[in-house]
């Protein structure tokens, strides 16, 4: 390889690290937003599990929002980005779902997917969609984006559809390390532990409390799943980034030595030339 060809391929080399430096600076301004974000989605699903607790345990009698089932028909939500370039993130989410569903007949199960790359990932595997068409998981998401596709999952699962909603999705630990989460969000099933002394005064029945505020908790469980999707792709893009930088920068030295060294060669050379050619 000559000079002109090395140095050409450092310079390109070096373009591309100056893009991975600017996605690894993107990422992280977006990882404090993510972060305030999922915290106050924890802080509100806190406050509706404590009203749904106090309005399950005033029922006349059960309801299947909140009972268990012996149904075998599943909704698996999975929550997925637009984007790639974020190292493991979605190459270990998938392997964990397609891990789980490997012994499941497909006229079982459907499949509700969030994110570009979810999409593609369930067409090529030709799962049961639920969607036909991509629902884009922005970054500037809202509760307001999921309140339909709440209400319908509710309907569904009332009627008999579906016995179990189960979202799967990936968890933010740190900045270094995400791990695949899988829930179920229906039935909700509260356990002894769940049970608190707060009280609380409704104008309504607890049977119509329960029923009002599922569609909220359905549509807040989605969105603080994707919020914490969503902190966990910045997360992990960040990294990504910051090694493919890091890798590239290393490159170029190495490229440099050998730039260094290729160009001694070549004036060492040159000045046995000009002595040979005096001696002559």
């Amino acid at each position: 390889m000559g000079l002109k060809d090395i140095k050409i391929r450092m310079q390109a080399i070096k373009k591309t690290a100056s893009i991975t430096q600017a996605m690894h600076n993107i990422a992280l301004s977006k990882i404090r937003k993510s972060t305030d974000l999922l915290n106050h989605s924890h802080t509100f699903m806190e406050d509706i599990h404590h009203v749904l607790i106090y309005a399950n345990r005033n029922l006349d009698e059960k309801n299947r929002l909140t009972s268990a089932n012996d149904g075998d028909k599943k909704l698996f939500i999975l929550v997925t980005s637009d984007r790639g370039l974020a190292g493991s993130y979605h190459s270990q989410l998938f392997k964990a779902f397609l891990q789980d569903i490997k012994d499941l007949d497909k006229e079982n199960f459907q499949v509700f997917v969030i994110g570009k790359k979810g999409f593609y990932f369930a067409q090529k595997h030709k799962l049961p969609l639920v969607n036909q068409e991509i629902i884009y998981n922005r970054d500037d998401i809202t509760t307001m984006f999921f309140r339909h596709y709440a209400s319908l999952i509710k309907d569904v699962f009332l009627k008999g559809f579906i016995d179990q909603v189960m979202i799967y999705h990936n968890h933010y630990i740190n900045t270094a390390t995400q791990e695949v989460n899988k829930e179920i969000i229906l039935p909700l099933i509260f356990n002894e532990e769940d049970v608190e002394n707060e009280q609380y005064i409704y104008d309504e029945s607890p049977e119509d409390v329960l029923d009002k505020t599922m569609n909220v908790y359905v549509e807040s469980r989605i969105f603080e799943a994707v919020a914490d999707a969503k902190l966990s792709e910045h997360a992990s893009r960040m990294i990504a980034m910051k090694n493919a930088t890091d890798n590239a920068n290393d490159i170029v030295e190495q490229l440099a030595v050998v730039y260094h060294r290729e160009r001694q060669r070549e004036i060492t050379n040159e000045i046995i030339d000009v002595v040979n050619g005096a001696n002559v």
